[in-house]
């Protein structure tokens, strides 16, 4: 749990800029922790003592309200840009109990996740037929589109696609500079532009001059209440109304990777394609559902996330004083060989069975423990259906993915990384069985 001389090792908070998603197996190597450990590591960052923790254990003990607090733990230059200010991420207790749940009887509830199921469908045979038209496409930035329409018409907004379009590729923008030090101003820059446009159409549904469906969720985050039953400000309810429809246009990044992960996998590619022509449509296809989660377990999204010891305690058999901030290292967890057979092996058959995968305790790429109780995205099951569907899409007559390197590969010393051409597909109308 210490460098090699028994002292505590020097700040490496550059080192984790420069390393990315690469920084926590480089931080056990140099401890000389063996790489299958699930033993707590420590270090500093940003001039504090840390822990690094990973596995299940580790994250029983990092969803414990009682034990760790998030506000403040996140630094503000990653914070503020990519939640906004106010945001959910940042509060605790009752408070965070109270916005947690408002959040949730939008994007966690099943009929609902029903109607943006239909909705993304649909925008995906958009772009499918773009492709057609066209003959070429490109995966990220399509589904970026495609993603974002579909969020912003299952919150209610009435947009334009043009605007919805638009809109998309400024959180699309966020999401590519944000906590680099070179270009997180543009994500700043983007976090206000948007926050301005939120905050607006927040104020024209309060003041009745944007009439929307009074069940719809632009209504209720104009609505969204504090703990005490009164109206949070508008920058809130704005940040907030980002916050369930910004995340779905970040599934983009996930079907980029997807597109690379069918290359590599063309058996799995023809099994979808089968299973989808068969059924006659895109979603709910058992097998795109079980690649999308290998998917979001193997490849890179967010790194780990960070919360402060709200008491002196122990983490692992580590002591841990009051205030010190614990890293949980998300992708070290997916990845676990305690946890996962053939961990380092792309292999969808292990969710072919699962029922309900947000039950494993090991599988946390959007956050771990209960969606209601703890900090776990609420909008994980939109984000399955985002990118299932999509893949589903990818594997249909006629889409054809490039398997040119430059497609096919990405950093992994970059966050949040994707391949830097998005992944290219070519049409071939001769093999489509045309429009279903």
């Amino acid at each position: 749990m210490t460098s090699s001389n028994g002292q505590m090792p020097r700040d490496q908070s550059l080192e984790f800029l420069r390393s990315g998603y690469l920084f926590a197996s480089r931080i056990r190597q140099r401890a000389g922790v063996p790489s299958d450990s699930q033993v707590p590591v420590r270090l500093r960052l940003m001039g504090r003592p840390a822990l690094l923790i990973r596995g299940t254990e580790a994250v029983r003990d990092f969803y414990d309200s009682e034990k760790f607090s998030r506000e403040g733990a996140m630094p503000a230059f990653i914070r503020l840009p990519l939640f906004g200010g106010g945001a959910v991420h940042g509060l605790d207790g009752h408070a965070h109990a109270v916005r947690k749940n408002a959040l949730a009887d939008m994007a966690y509830d099943d009929d609902r996740v029903a109607g943006f199921a239909e909705i993304v469908a649909e925008e995906l045979e958009t772009m499918s037929a773009g492709w057609a038209r066209r003959g070429t496409g490109t995966v990220y930035h399509d589904t970026t589109s495609a993603f974002g329409r579909a969020a912003f018409r299952w919150a209610g907004l009435p947009l334009r696609t043009e605007e919805a379009d638009r809109r998309a590729r400024q959180m699309s923008r966020l999401l590519d500079t944000f906590g680099r030090v070179a270009t997180n101003p543009v994500a700043q820059i983007e976090r206000f532009r948007l926050d301005r446009w939120a905050t607006g159409l927040v104020r024209d549904v309060r003041s009745g001059d944007l009439q929307v469906h009074p069940d719809s969720v632009v209504a209720a985050m104009a609505d969204l209440r504090d703990p005490e039953g009164r109206p949070v400000d508008e920058r809130t309810a704005a940040v907030e109304l980002q916050n369930l429809t910004r995340p779905t246009v970040a599934v983009a990044r996930f079907a980029a990777f997807a597109a690379v992960a069918l290359v590599g996998n063309p058996e799995w590619a023809e099994r979808i394609r089968e299973a989808s022509t068969a059924a006659g449509r895109l979603t709910g296809i058992p097998e795109a559902v079980a690649f999308a989660q290998e998917v979001r377990r193997t490849y890179p999204f967010v790194p780990m996330l960070p919360a402060l010891a709200s008491r002196d305690l122990e983490v692992q058999g580590c002591p841990v004083k009051a205030g010190q901030r614990v890293l949980l290292d998300l992708l070290g967890t997916d990845t676990d060989p305690n946890h996962w057979r053939d961990a380092g092996t792309f292999d969808p058959g292990r969710f072919l069975d699962v029922e309900d995968a947000e039950q494993i305790e090991a599988f946390i790429p959007h956050g771990g423990a209960g969606v209601r109780t703890g900090h776990r995205c609420p909008g994980e099951k939109i984000a399955v259906t985002a990118l299932s569907t999509a893949v589903a899409a990818l594997c249909r007559p006629g889409v054809g993915i490039s398997d040119d390197p430059d497609d096919t590969t990405f950093p992994w010393t970059t966050m949040l990384t994707r391949p830097a051409t998005g992944v290219r597909v070519r049409y071939d109308r001769s093999a489509s069985p045309g429009r279903r």
